[in-house]
């Protein structure tokens, strides 16, 4: 097995299991700036997060996939980062309408800066780093180099289950912030479901 293939099998299941990760803990960060901050999202800021919860849903289907069949073939791996890459552009395009709300000069921004950047400054750079690392996955794949998992195969199912749960604590949140109303206020100034 040459270099490149070694890659392909090993390197670029973890990066999955990475992105998956990483995402995961932008996200738990949004949710302690909305606790422990007591910020409330805006709708735009929940479109950023379930964006990138959409371009995690590729890497994390190879995670499933790999844990349950031991190998993934290069279809499940470009379609995972195909989706990817759509749902980043979605989301920076969501990021890039936040932040030309906030361009004029004197204008604070939304919520407070977090090291310097408003939150949906950093959300774009997420999406530009997710487009980056899928754009050089899609461009070493090949069709016939199956992917090796991860050993052990814990990890993978720690990875995923990590996932699960900030996809179900979005929901609650959303929940709550909305309560039984269809429509999130632009500017929220309160849990909706608990006034």
């Amino acid at each position: 097995m040459n270099t490149h293939s070694k890659w392909i099998r090993h390197g670029s299941y973890i990066t999955a299991h990475l992105t998956v990760l990483v995402v995961s803990g932008v996200i738990l960060g949004a949710f302690f700036v909305q606790f422990v901050g007591k910020e409330f999202p805006c709708p735009l800021c929940y479109l950023q997060r379930m964006a990138m919860i959409l371009a995690v849903l590729g890497p994390a289907r190879m995670i499933a996939i790999g844990h349950r069949k031991g190998r993934i073939g290069g279809y499940a791996f470009t379609t995972g980062f195909g989706m990817t890459v759509l749902a980043s552009i979605l989301g920076a395009c969501i990021s890039i309408r936040q932040i030309l709300l906030h361009i004029a000069p004197g204008d604070p921004g939304y919520g407070e800066p977090v090291m310097g950047l408003h939150l949906y400054t950093w959300a774009l750079i997420v999406f530009a780093c997710l487009l980056l690392d899928a754009g050089v996955h899609l461009t070493f794949i090949r069709e016939d180099i199956p992917i090796e998992p991860l050993h052990p195969p814990i990890l993978s199912r720690l990875v995923l289950w990590l996932f699960l749960l900030v996809i179900a604590a979005n929901i609650i949140a959303v929940f709550v912030q909305t309560g039984f109303h269809w429509f999130l206020l632009d500017n929220p100034t309160s849990y909706r479901l608990l006034r």
